[in-house]
């Protein structure tokens, strides 16, 4: 057995058919060893001796001149142990050296013994390849092997080029640039169509203070003391302004505007509602201070002129400023009718004084209800000298329920409604 190389050999012997060659001489003086019934068992021998011919024949028997034999001895199976020096014994000197790269390894394993069929061995014994099958436990070790860095590799190059041999990371900066753009063009048309200051704004002025200023029937702004409001924020395009107040009637505006584009300050045309038909001045019931003020309106503008101090104060007292509940706020509403009494008042004599008196009702406790109507009182000032009226004219008290109107039952809503009052007196003429 030797190197697995390519080259041609003999076949090895196969010592187990081997039969013994010996040249035994003639007869030499018959009977003997050799010959006849007394001729040695040499088919036992595994020496082939060449024994020269008898010197002595025809003189009897000879001696065998053994020391002059040559024997032919299979060589001593040393397991390999002589790494290929195996000697002949009775050799002279060492055998040439062994040609192994010429032997050809020729091993015929059983195919029970690999778990394999003959065919799984190829054409013929020379060209076998061993085949050694392992059980299916530790097959399935082997068969499930992660894949090694350099299969890794091949696969990703294999998988790149399937998809026309660009990178994955081109396509990622593709997607990521095409979601830039995307998002670009998206924040664009929010701008330019929702974002952008389209829209516009308009001043309103001359309005009834405290009046509801919309815009398309849409409440947008009140109108202060002055009577001016700003609209802001209004949709392109043209816009109806109404102006909404009890006392007045007031005529639409349209207005046309947008895309950076204001147009100019408005104002508004407005006549203030006469007393209607069926409007019963003397008796003002719950929900009717709309009412009450047109009332006082005609009052105010049926005064004579010059008018005494009580005419004044009668008309005054008309009036209904409904304040709410544990409020001293005055309602916007009720703004324009202080402006209308605030133009008599100055009319006044110099000498005039006017004292402005809060009243509540009789519910809850008198210092609360005390102190709260002495602001709503400060607050009907307030508002009387914003409008020009000179302050000095001008005291407050507060009455709490002390001083209910004695016209009414106060124990009733209705007289509760009345009570909660501002009422105008006399203090110097």
């Amino acid at each position: 057995m030797s190197d697995f190389k390519d080259k041609p050999g003999p076949p090895p012997d196969d010592w187990t058919k081997t039969t013994p060659n010996i040249n035994l001489p003639q007869d030499r003086g018959g009977g003997g060893s050799f010959g006849g019934s007394n001729e040695p068992d040499w088919a036992k021998t595994n020496y082939r001796v060449n024994i020269p011919p008898n010197p002595g024949q025809g003189s009897g028997q000879g001696s065998d001149d053994f020391g002059k034999t040559v024997t032919n001895i299979k060589p001593i199976d040393t397991n390999r142990q002589d790494f290929g020096k195996t000697m002949y014994p009775g050799a002279a000197s060492q055998p040439p050296a062994a040609d192994w790269g010429a032997t050809q390894a020729n091993v015929n394993i059983p195919a029970g013994d690999l778990g394999s069929a003959p065919s799984d061995w190829g054409p013929g014994p020379d060209k076998t390849t061993p085949y050694f099958q392992l059980p299916e436990s530790e097959r399935a070790k082997y068969q499930q092997l992660p894949p090694t860095p350099t299969e890794q590799a091949a696969q990703t190059e294999q998988e790149q080029n399937s998809k026309g041999g660009i990178p994955g990371w081109v396509w990622v900066v593709a997607g990521l640039m095409t979601m830039f753009f995307f998002a670009v063009v998206v924040l664009g048309v929010v701008y330019f169509f929702i974002l952008r200051d389209t829209s516009f704004e308009v001043t309103v002025k001359g309005a009834p203070p405290g009046s509801d200023i919309k815009i398309d029937d849409k409440l947008i702004a009140v109108s202060d003391e002055r009577g001016d409001s700003i609209l802001k924020n209004l949709s392109p395009g043209i816009r109806t302004i109404t102006i909404d107040h009890p006392s007045y009637v007031c005529q639409p505006i349209k207005v046309e505007g947008g895309r950076g584009i204001n147009p100019e300050p408005v104002t508004a045309r407005c006549q203030q509602q006469s007393v209607k038909p069926d409007d019963d001045c003397a008796h003002i019931k719950i929900g009717e201070e709309d009412k009450a003020e047109r009332c006082y309106n005609a009052a105010l503008d049926a005064l004579p002129n010059p008018f005494t101090p009580d005419q004044l104060v009668r008309a005054l007292n008309i009036l209904i400023i409904n304040f709410n509940t544990g409020s001293s706020e005055i309602l916007p509403r009720r703004i324009v009718a202080l402006k209308k009494g605030a133009d008599f008042i100055k009319r006044l004599p110099a000498n005039v004084v006017l004292e402005i008196g809060g009243h509540t009702d009789n519910v809850g406790q008198a210092g609360p209800n005390m102190t709260l109507s002495e602001a709503r009182a400060n607050a009907v000032k307030d508002t009387l000298v914003k409008f020009g009226v000179n302050g000095s004219i001008l005291q407050t008290r507060g009455y709490g329920a002390t001083r209910p109107r004695p016209d009414v039952d106060g124990n009733t809503e209705l007289g509760k409604f009345l009570n909660r009052r501002i009422e105008y007196s006399i203090v110097k003429q």
